[in-house]
């Protein structure tokens, strides 16, 4: 049975497609064909670039990436500005993957239309997903926003990850970690190997 994983973020910028990417890389090497798709983008097409060169270019940019808009804003703001309408119905390349991380745009509550944000449309289609939070200084108070949000929508949170540890340094990274999964008790992890082994089980 083919697999859906729904990666989103506490803010932008946060590295949601690194993750992206770093974990279809890890996934393919333990041999599970893994996939990606970005179905909303805005500003350019690097992210979904991205994805494309960690499945080794098998799908094609508008694959990956079927929904886009110029101006680099959220994609209600973008669309609007454009005179055009983000169309919520996008196609995935579900069946061609035992596992698709379908990557959102944004953040968990970034507007797509006036009445849809990003975790409206996630919820809609039952996916787990893994939140991709900053290691340092402020994530704490940005993940449980994030993850109270999830949680209120009946949503099943797979896993937290911190990025950039190098960044924040091992030792905040672990500390904030630890914080988080005592007042969540959810996984919190700070590596991709580790992610990869919590994604592996839904192939399973």
């Amino acid at each position: 049975m083919n697999q859906i994983v729904f990666i989103t973020g506490t803010d932008t910028g946060v590295g949601k497609t690194f993750v992206t990417a770093a974990l279809v890389r890890e996934l393919r090497r333990r041999g599970i064909h893994a996939g990606a798709a970005k179905p909303f983008a805005t500003g350019n097409r690097d992210d979904a670039r991205q994805l494309r060169a960690a499945m080794d270019g098998e799908l094609t940019l508008k694959e990956i990436n079927p929904v886009f808009f110029r101006r680099p804003l959220a994609p209600m703001v973008s669309a609007d500005m454009e005179g055009k309408r983000v169309p919520l119905r996008v196609p995935l390349p579900v069946k061609q993957f035992e596992l698709l991380l379908v990557e959102g745009v944004g953040g968990w509550l970034v507007p797509l239309t006036k009445h849809v944000k990003v975790a409206d449309w996630a919820t809609q289609r039952r996916w787990p997903i893994v939140i991709v939070a900053r290691a340092g200084l402020g994530t704490i108070n940005h993940t449980l926003l994030t993850i109270e949000s999830a949680r209120s929508r009946g949503v099943r949170i797979a896993a937290v990850v911190l990025n950039d540890v190098d960044k924040a340094g091992i030792a905040t990274a672990r500390r904030n970690a630890a914080v988080l999964r005592r007042l969540t008790r959810l996984q919190v992890l700070v590596s991709i190997k580790a992610l990869a082994d919590t994604l592996q089980k839904e192939v399973k």
